[in-house]
């Protein structure tokens, strides 16, 4: 993100420089939503660049609420399902929210990856146990919760974090959508010479392919 405010501020800095270019006044639209239009005296520019501000200041605060709010998560899990401090994998806090413990005991991971092995290896203890040795959390990640109460609070925690990391992916769709609406208006009011737009696929996913001659 500050790499990318560095390069508005360096592209509103030229503006002067290359105003008559009809090139860059669609390269100046398709970065900054409304810059292109403005240097054509279209006062609608205006508010596809409010558009683009108010964008970016909800993405930076999505941004700062999910570290909060992962953080949050973080520190109840610490005080009551008594984790130990540290770095784990994501896979590891699902689990968390999931089971009451990480032990053999009812409603506990590892109680489940036992009957696991049970049911993939029937009659083989050796296998049985290998893959109980190969799939249990050990006491350094051991996790024990005070109540299913105190797990149904965090697994909240959790929904609402990703929850934010979703709206942040939504305000960054909003965000390409504002680009190409006002790429695209420059074409159509004049600012380039011609254009070709086609649709295509590639690794199975949709491209938007765009021909443009200044």
């Amino acid at each position: 993100m500050k790499h990318l405010l560095i390069t508005l501020l360096i592209l509103i800095s030229l503006t002067g420089i290359f105003a008559q270019s009809k090139g860059l006044t669609f390269l100046k639209s398709a970065v900054i939503p409304g810059w292109g239009q403005i240097s054509l005296d279209k006062d609608y520019g205006y508010a596809m660049l409010a558009t683009e501000v108010g964008i970016i200041g909800s993405m930076f605060y999505l941004s700062n609420e999910q570290k909060l709010s992962k953080q949050e998560a973080y520190e109840y899990a610490l005080q009551y399902a008594h984790i130990q401090p540290g770095d784990y994998d994501p896979v590891y806090f699902s689990h968390l929210s999931r089971y009451n413990s990480s032990g053999f005991g009812g409603g506990g991971y590892n109680a489940m990856i036992r009957q696991q092995a049970i049911e993939h290896f029937p009659g083989d203890s050796q296998a049985q146990q290998e893959y109980i040795d190969s799939n249990i959390y050990s006491d350094e990640m051991a996790w024990n919760w005070d109540s299913s109460a105190d797990r149904g609070n965090y697994s909240k925690m959790r929904i609402r974090t990703q929850d934010l990391k979703d709206y942040a992916k939504i305000a960054t769709g909003i965000m390409i959508f504002n680009h190409l609406v006002s790429g695209i208006d420059i074409l159509r009011i004049g600012g380039v010479e011609s254009s070709r737009f086609s649709l295509g696929m590639k690794d199975r996913q949709p491209l938007l392919m765009l021909d443009i001659s200044f």
